[in-house]
C-alpha cells in the first residue's frame, strides 16, 4: 500500500469522528462561520463519549472511596501494628496483610477503572491525529485538482490571444492562484483561524516541512511532493500566514490549551486521593516517599496533556477542554454528594454511640 494512503487512511475513531460526526453536521447545511462544523462534531464527540465512559468514572470513585474509608477504619490499627513490630520486616509484613484480608482491602482495586481511562485517552488523541492528517490531505489533492482544472482552463481560453508563451503560462498560473484560494475555505474556532492546526504561534496554514514532517506537532504525511505542495498551497500561505505588514501571523492565542490545563489541574485538586496504604513491610520512610512520588505523578498527567494540546490541533485542545470541563463538574457533584453521605453516617455513628 503506498506510504501516503497508509498515512492519511483513517483508523476507527477517526472514522467515527470524520465520516460519521462531522459529515452529518456538515449535512445540516448550516454555515457556522464562529464555531464552525468540526468544532460541533468535537464538542458533540465529546459529549457522547463522556456518557458512555461515564460508568467507569463512576466506577472508580466508588473504589477509591470504599478504599478511602477502610483505609480510615485500619489506620488505628496499622499504628499499632507499627509500633508492635518496630523492626521485625517480616512480622510487621504478616500483622498488614492480616488486617488486609480482615477489612477486605485492596490497593489496586480502583487501578482497572484508571487504566481503561488512559487506554481511552491515547485511542482518542490518535484518532483526532488521525482525522487531522486525513482533512489536510483531502484538502490538499481537492486544491490540486482545482489548480490545475483553471490553469489548464484558463490556457486554453487565451492561447489564441496571447501568444507568448511566457506570458500566457503567467496569465495561467494567475488565474489557478485566484481559483484556489477562493476554493479554500478554513473551518475557524472562534479566534483560532484553523482547527485543524495548534491553537498557538503556528501557522494557519501547514507549510510543507509540517505536512510531510514527523514529530511533534507535524501531520506525519510521507511521499508528499514539495514543488506541487508549494504550487498550490502558496498562494493560500501568502494570504493567512502573513499580515498586511509582512509578520508573521498565529494560528490562535493560546486560550484553549491554558484553559485546558486550568480545568485538568482543578479537576485533580476536586479529587481527594485516598491516603496512600502502607503495604505489607513497607517502613514509616518509604511511605512517605511513595506519597511524595504518587502526589508527584497526580499533577503529571494534567501537564502532560496540556503540552500535547500546545502542539497538536485545536480540534484535540477543543476535546480536552469539554472533557476536562465535564470531568471537573462531574467532580464537584461527586463531592457534594459524598459530603452529604459522609455527614449522615457520621451523625448515625454519633446517635448509635450516645444510646449506648
Amino acid at each position: 500500500m503506498d506510504l501516503m494512503i497508509l498515512a492519511t487512511e483513517l483508523n476507527g475513531i477517526g472514522k467515527l469522528i470524520y465520516n460519521g460526526l462531522y459529515k452529518w453536521v456538515l449535512s445540516w447545511g448550516n454555515d457556522y462561520q464562529l464555531i464552525g462544523a468540526f468544532g460541533i462534531t468535537v464538542i458533540l464527540f465529546t459529549l457522547f463519549l463522556k456518557l458512555i465512559t461515564l460508568p467507569f468514572d463512576v466506577w472508580q470513585k466508588v473504589l477509591s472511596r470504599k478504599n478511602a474509608l477502610k483505609m480510615e477504619q485500619m489506620k488505628p490499627e496499622l499504628d499499632k501494628i507499627n509500633k508492635q513490630c518496630g523492626q521485625n520486616r517480616e512480622l510487621l509484613m504478616v500483622k498488614q496483610r492480616e488486617l488486609y484480608k480482615k477489612y477486605k482491602y485492596n490497593a489496586f482495586s480502583a487501578c482497572l477503572p484508571s487504566l481503561i481511562t488512559i487506554v481511552i485517552f491515547f485511542v482518542v488523541f490518535s484518532g483526532f491525529n488521525s482525522a487531522v492528517r486525513h482533512y489536510n490531505s483531502t484538502v490538499f489533492d481537492n486544491l490540486y485538482e482545482i489548480y490545475h482544472e483553471a490553469y489548464d482552463e484558463a490556457a486554453e481560453l487565451k492561447k489564441d490571444e496571447i501568444t507568448d508563451e511566457d506570458a500566457l503560462e503567467a496569465y495561467a498560473t494567475g488565474e489557478a492562484e485566484k481559483a484556489v484560494v477562493e476554493a479554500y475555505k478554513p473551518e475557524r474556532f472562534l479566534l483560532t483561524k484553523n482547527i485543524f492546526m495548534p491553537d498557538s504561534w503556528k501557522s494557519p496554514i501547514p507549510d510543507i516541512s509540517t505536512y510531510s514532517g514527523t514529530g511533534i506537532g507535524k501531520l506525519g504525511i510521507p511521499n508528499a511532493d514539495r514543488e506541487d505542495y508549494n504550487m498550490v498551497m502558496s498562494p493560500i500561505i501568502k494570504k493567512y500566514n502573513v499580515n498586511e505588514n509582512g509578520k508573521k501571523v498565529w494560528n490562535g492565542y493560546l486560550i484553549l490549551p491554558i484553559i485546558s490545563l486550568a480545568l485538568s489541574v482543578l479537576s485533580t485538586k476536586l479529587i481527594k486521593a485516598p491516603e496512600t496504604p502502607q503495604m505489607a513491610g513497607q517502613t514509616e520512610e518509604q511511605l512517605k516517599a511513595q506519597q511524595a512520588q504518587a502526589k508527584m505523578m497526580s499533577y503529571f498527567m494534567p501537564l502532560m496533556m496540556g503540552v500535547l494540546t500546545l502542539f497538536y490541533s485545536t480540534a484535540f485542545a477543543l476535546y480536552m477542554v469539554v472533557s476536562s470541563l465535564f470531568t471537573t463538574l462531574f467532580n464537584l457533584g461527586f463531592n457534594i454528594v459524598s459530603k452529604r453521605i459522609d455527614t449522615k453516617r457520621k451523625d448515625m455513628i454519633l446517635s448509635t454511640t450516645i444510646k449506648k
